[in-house]
């Protein structure tokens, strides 16, 4: 029996299939509250709702979605969790499994015109409906890393197939980054051991009332970290917060780090300061409270005077992090207050401190449709690798930034989006321009090869430190000496420089080093040369 429409999904991005539960999980509940959630069109919050529904996170009654007991365990997961979360419905699914069961069968992988061939014997829908389908299929299944795609030769030409993701570990759903690149710097990467011994840590304690704090917030001198967004604290956990001030119960201090600027950003209290924020705010009535059970379905105004006073004047303890602090310090206290669980990774961590320009910058580069057709689904957005990727280009672009680095890859990173946030939003355009422009120009030239490490058996997975190198290399070469030297480029980059031993040391061992970033350099434009 084939597979009904009904039960195949419409809705492309499976990212904002998650953010159709946060919305659920927010109270948008209709298909128009969805849609303004997430930023669709009223039709679309229908399909990414619907979506959902066939995933089993969320059920319908009389227009209105609620979660379901999957969609209520997903909610509370961080990103990566998430991902594996929907991994694991997707081969659960009906639709998916036969799907990844029909790609697995076929070593050398399946083309569009294969699995379109065998959808069409899958699902009962017209031929048009089910090749519209297909690229929402496929979306998902790349997105959620469960597929990869890879090129295979086919009548003297190259065409795109889709395989399974063998580095996809079956115990742990996790990906295992057998990158080189990454493998190595993964020893710079790690958070420990902090060096305290010749430090003098600028963190001062101060005591801030609930109401300044507030106003601070009104005044753009708070800042709430983008990373953190997905930790949402549920209605009662908030409610429960508010209680306790109203109590005057001990909580736990807050972490704030303070830029040249003055601006505070949380490190740590993020659910609290933003239960407090939405509560004076009048955007939530307290729900049950034990304590102070009268209060129940109040919101901040229908509260007594003497209730806001208790609150607005409780005091809080912060700690806060002056921008004296070493970077390595902070990453390290990062990570020993970490809520969450999961240590954060550097880039994580820079799109904290430096949040601003640079952060939506990044931002708005990595979700290009550019850089994501340049890379192929070959960078994960899970811990933030895509934007570190669009970073280290912006670093390493500018005029003599080769000869300044020194070797500190985190402290040179950090300087760039620094430098970025103080740009004009002129000089942020003309940035956008050149990068849009590199992407475009390096996959039209090496296609599904782009920044890639080949193997002898398969085009190889992205080295961002290929990535860096090859892309300053093409942003400093004008569209007139590309197109001039097109045949000569790619055919000295796949018989030379790929194959040149300095040169790969340079992209797979101790990629931060002085020594190896300026090799690297040197040899593609040695190797490249078209002048």
């Amino acid at each position: 029996m084939k597979i009904s429409i009904t039960q195949v999904p419409q809705a492309d991005e499976l990212s904002k299939v998650i953010t159709t539960v946060e919305a659920v999980y927010n109270d948008y509940k209709t298909d128009q509250k969805i849609a303004d959630y997430v930023g669709f069109t009223d039709r679309q919050g229908r399909y990414y709702r619907l979506a959902a529904e066939i995933l089993g996170l969320l059920e319908n009654d009389n227009n209105n979605a609620s979660l379901t007991q999957l969609g209520e365990e997903l909610i509370v997961l961080d990103d990566e969790n998430r991902l594996k979360k929907i991994r694991t419905l997707l081969k659960q699914n009906i639709l998916f499994d036969k799907v990844l069961n029909k790609i697995e069968n076929e070593e050398s992988g399946l083309s569009r015109l294969q699995i379109l061939t065998f959808l069409s014997n899958l699902i009962d829908a017209a031929e048009s409906t089910i090749h519209r389908r297909y690229s929402t299929i496929m979306n998902w299944l790349l997105y959620s890393s469960l597929v990869v795609s890879d090129i295979r030769e086919s009548d003297g030409d190259n065409e795109t197939v889709y395989k399974i993701n063998d580095q996809l570990d079956e115990e742990s759903d996790f990906i295992i980054d057998d990158n080189e690149d990454d493998a190595k710097d993964d020893t710079k990467e790690s958070i420990y051991p902090a060096n305290y011994t010749n430090e003098e840590l600028d963190i001062k304690e101060s005591h801030m009332q609930v109401i300044t704090l507030l106003r601070r917030k009104e005044q753009n001198k708070i800042v709430i970290p983008l990373f953190q967004r997905n930790q949402v604290w549920k209605p009662q956990q908030k409610s429960r917060f508010i209680e306790s001030l109203i109590l005057n119960i001990p909580i736990p201090p807050f972490y704030i780090s303070q830029d040249l600027e003055g601006k505070m950003i949380i490190v740590d209290g993020l659910q609290r300061s933003s239960a407090i924020f939405d509560f004076l705010s009048n955007k939530y009535a307290l729900v049950g409270l034990d304590a102070l059970p009268d209060l129940n379905g109040k919101s901040y105004t229908q509260l007594d005077s003497d209730l806001q006073a208790r609150i607005e004047d409780r005091e809080l303890l912060l700690y806060i992090l002056k921008p004296s602090v070493p970077m390595s310090i902070v990453y390290d206290i990062f990570n020993r207050i970490n809520s969450n669980g999961t240590p954060l990774t550097r880039q994580e961590i820079r799109n904290c401190i430096y949040i601003g320009k640079s952060t939506r910058l990044l931002a708005e580069l990595a979700e290009s449709e550019e850089f994501r057709r340049a890379i192929d689904h070959g960078l994960s957005w899970l811990r933030m690798k895509d934007r570190e990727a669009v970073l280290r280009f912006l670093a390493f672009s500018p005029e003599n930034a080769i000869n300044e680095y020194k070797g500190d890859l985190d402290d040179f990173l950090g300087k760039t989006m620094r430098r970025i946030n103080r740009m004009s939003d002129l000089d942020i355009q003309h940035l956008k321009n050149r990068f849009i422009r590199v992407m475009r120009l390096t996959f039209d030239f090496f296609k599904y090869n782009n920044f890639r490490l080949p193997t002898e058996n398969s085009r190889g997975r992205i080295n961002i430190a290929l990535l860096e190198c090859v892309s300053v290399f093409f942003d400093q070469k004008s569209d007139a000496e590309l197109s001039q030297n097109r045949s000569t480029i790619i055919e000295m980059y796949y018989n030379d420089l790929l194959r040149d031993t300095e040169f790969i040391e340079s992209i797979r061992i101790s990629t931060g080093s002085p020594t190896n970033v300026r090799t690297r350099f040197r040899k593609i434009f040695e190797i490249l040369d078209i002048q």
